[in-house]
């Protein structure tokens, strides 16, 4: 005897039920109850926290030009400026624009040299604004010091720089320290005559020899004929000189200056080197 199965009340994945029990709706805030806010302690005798003011409304600006009239800025008040002095001050003395620019040349060269105040020995003899010079040009002492006008120290000095220099490195193999000074400003005449030297206005410098960096002295001087490199530099330095200089006077000239150099700086319409 074959017995019947059972059938189940109800098919999975089939909408239709076979005598199935409805399953009860689920609810997600059951069992949920509201929040209470925390509840804030507050000290005896503190006082509440002040209520934060709102910002301050914006002025709206207007949508139109303006017609008033622009406010300038506030000057700044400055001290007037003093009058130009038309006196010299006590203790000074005016100077003329070319003695001044002579000056800033010397001191481009590393001229040491002070002003001295005017020289008036006689109606022949004197310098309006003379200078003593204590340093040649840069390197090269004046011994000892030299008083002459600017003019003429500017000349020794462009001298010195470019061709005695050069000329005692390259024909001694030596550095000139020293310029030995025999004369620079002097009231006298010209040997042997009536006219007026030009050391009487400063214009001239005679030079009796050098200082070299080995402590060894040179004087100017006729030179032996075996002294082939003193007799070189020397020869170079006179030559050089006719450059800057009105007047050259030198040992083979005559007796007078047979122990040194003339220079001076007398304008002259053909320079006389001799």
């Amino acid at each position: 005897m074959i017995e019947e199965a059972s059938l189940p009340d109800a098919m999975p994945g089939i909408g239709g039920s076979y005598g199935a029990r409805p399953e009860a709706e689920f609810d997600p805030w059951e069992g949920l109850t509201e929040a209470e806010p925390p509840e804030i302690e507050v000290e005896p005798g503190a006082s509440p926290a002040p209520a934060r003011k709102p910002p301050p409304a914006r002025t709206p600006l207007p949508s139109y030009a303006s017609l008033s009239a622009r406010v300038p800025p506030p000057s700044i008040a400055r001290p007037p400026r003093g009058a130009l002095e038309r006196e010299t001050p006590p203790g000074y003395r005016p100077l003329a624009s070319d003695e001044a620019m002579c000056r800033r040349e010397l001191r481009k060269l590393g001229v040491r040299f002070t002003d001295v105040s005017p020289i008036e020995t006689s109606r022949s003899c004197g310098i309006s604004n003379p200078v003593r010079v204590t340093e040649a040009v840069k390197g090269i002492a004046m011994t000892p010091a030299a008083t002459m006008n600017c003019e003429a120290a500017l000349r020794v000095a462009r001298w010195l720089d470019k061709d005695v220099k050069p000329a005692a490195r390259w024909k001694l193999w030596k550095k000139p320290t020293a310029l030995i000074n025999m004369s620079s400003y002097r009231c006298s005449r010209i040997a042997g005559s009536r006219t007026i030297s030009e050391h009487a206005s400063g214009n001239a410098l005679d030079v009796g020899g050098f200082r070299f960096s080995d402590g060894s002295t040179m004087r100017v001087s006729r030179k032996g004929m075996f002294s082939f490199r003193e007799k070189a530099f020397q020869a170079a330095i006179r030559q050089g000189s006719c450059r800057y200089f009105g007047t050259v006077l030198g040992p083979g000239y005559n007796r007078a200056h047979a122990d040194h150099l003339h220079l001076d700086v007398k304008a002259r319409l053909r320079p006389i080197c001799k």
